[in-house]
């Protein structure tokens, strides 16, 4: 399986070479189901977001030990169930959030951890869903408090025009 690989912290905007932090591996082990209601996603779409710069650079608020798969919210195809899997089939279309390892080609998660992905909504959108969405809501739900049926309209307190 072909997994983007942090091998060491560090710039991962340098281009890749032996001495860059990360690698692409294509000899990563294909992960196995680790419990009964563990699925195995093929990876179809991942986001890059800054939190994965930060994991990468050593600078995240979780230390994961290397090397690593970075990698955080994704969406994908079921292609293995565990054998009390009851919420998802092979070949679901699903989205999840991940600590890390969406820079692979199979990810493993709990069904308790997946979201099937709406009819018309394709993978590549609902691989940024997790992470936009839910930014998106903390925002406006949980720190600007919106309710049903009320609107966020960002108005400036002030307005300074530069003239030249």
């Amino acid at each position: 399986m072909e997994a983007l690989l942090c091998k060491s912290l560090g710039d991962p905007t340098q281009p890749i070479s032996s001495t860059s932090p990360i690698s692409i591996s294509t000899t990563h082990p294909i992960p196995e189901l680790n419990s009964p209601t563990s699925i195995r996603i093929r990876v179809k779409a991942t986001s890059l977001n800054y939190a994965n710069y930060l994991q990468i650079l050593g600078k995240y608020q979780e230390k994961f030990p290397l090397p690593f798969v970075p990698g955080s919210d994704y969406s994908g195809v079921v292609d293995a169930v565990g054998n009390k899997v009851s919420k998802f089939k092979i070949g679901d279309k699903v989205c999840s959030f991940a600590g890390t390892g969406s820079f692979a080609q199979f990810i493993v998660a709990d069904e308790n951890d997946l979201f099937l992905v709406p009819d018309g909504c394709d993978l590549l959108t609902a691989g940024a869903l997790p992470v936009a969405y839910g930014t998106s809501h903390v925002a406006l739900v949980h720190r600007a408090q919106l309710g049903p049926g009320q609107v966020f309209c960002f108005q400036p307190s002030y307005v300074s025009t530069v003239m030249f």
